[in-house]
């Protein structure tokens, strides 16, 4: 851990371990998912369908995202946050707003994870302002 992450707060600790957590199960997911059918659906995937490969390349931007908020939370925070809007974005956009809750349930746990990395970049920043 690096000296600006050492804050010694449970409260911020508690937060960068959930963020953590959820960005493993984001990953883990979405891991399972090429395994089991992902070179059936890879080769079907076309880029004129906002639900194809520009889809695919934001979902694995935002989970790049997650995994750099393990070292800077800043720069994950805002990247995961972004990309999961735009999976949102891009998912009601081929499919209709008829899918924003599905396609909400499915980045909650990016945006959850975003904002976390979010506020522990903000708390470790305002105890190191304070220290």
């Amino acid at each position: 851990m690096t000296k600006g992450q050492d804050t010694g707060d449970d409260w911020t600790q508690t937060m960068r371990w959930t963020a953590r957590i959820l960005a493993l199960v984001a990953v883990a997911l979405f891991v399972l998912f090429l395994a089991q059918s992902g070179a059936s659906k890879l080769s079907a995937l076309s880029w004129t369908n906002p639900q194809g490969i520009p889809l695919l390349v934001v979902l694995i931007v935002a989970l790049l995202g997650v995994l750099i908020g393990w070292r800077w939370e800043l720069v994950g925070g805002i990247l995961t946050m972004v990309t999961a809007v735009a999976i949102i974005a891009q998912t009601c956009l081929g499919s209709g707003t008829d899918m924003f809750l599905c396609s909400l349930f499915f980045t909650l746990p990016l945006l959850v994870s975003g904002a976390l990395y979010l506020g522990c970049c903000w708390r470790t920043r305002t105890v190191a302002v304070a220290g």
